[in-house]
């Protein structure tokens, strides 16, 4: 099981031209039935975006359509993995600039995840998150680096 990351549903619902297409096969393999994870920090974020955007009518479709894939496992955001979150700051001097990422790296362990599907690199920029591999499905290879 991979983690899902909240860029993979942006690039997706906002077809974006460099990255749309992976982020798409990414979304179409988990619609049909590959098991992944995502929690309610990124769904946050992705509707956070989608008002940014002005798209208000989409962030409706899109909490419909994850509640429409059975096999991706929704985790709500607690307050216990901002203090884990804030462990890892303290333990292995992460900057706590990257707070989101140290919640979801939280998020991952307590799931005993190590894969995740993002364009994100930051998640490996800090000691604990070792064992997280980054899964950007020919992002580096088709596109190159961000």
């Amino acid at each position: 099981m991979r983690f899902i990351d909240s860029d993979i549903f942006v690039y997706h619902m906002a077809d974006d031209p460099r990255y749309g297409d992976v982020a798409t096969a990414i979304i179409e393999r988990i619609e049909d039935g590959e098991h992944a994870a995502t929690s309610s920090l990124g769904i946050s974020q992705v509707c956070g975006y989608l008002k940014w955007r002005g798209r208000f009518n989409v962030i409706s479709t899109f909490l419909i359509f994850l509640r429409f894939i059975p096999n991706l496992i929704k985790v709500d955001t607690s307050f216990l993995d901002f203090v884990q979150a804030q462990a890892y700051h303290v333990e292995h001097g992460a900057d706590w600039g990257m707070w989101v990422d140290l919640i979801i790296a939280a998020q991952m362990e307590n799931l005993r995840i190590n894969e995740i599907y993002s364009n994100d690199t930051d998640l490996t920029g800090f000691q604990g998150s070792k064992n997280i591999r980054i899964v950007q499905d020919n992002f580096m290879n088709k596109f190159g680096r961000l």
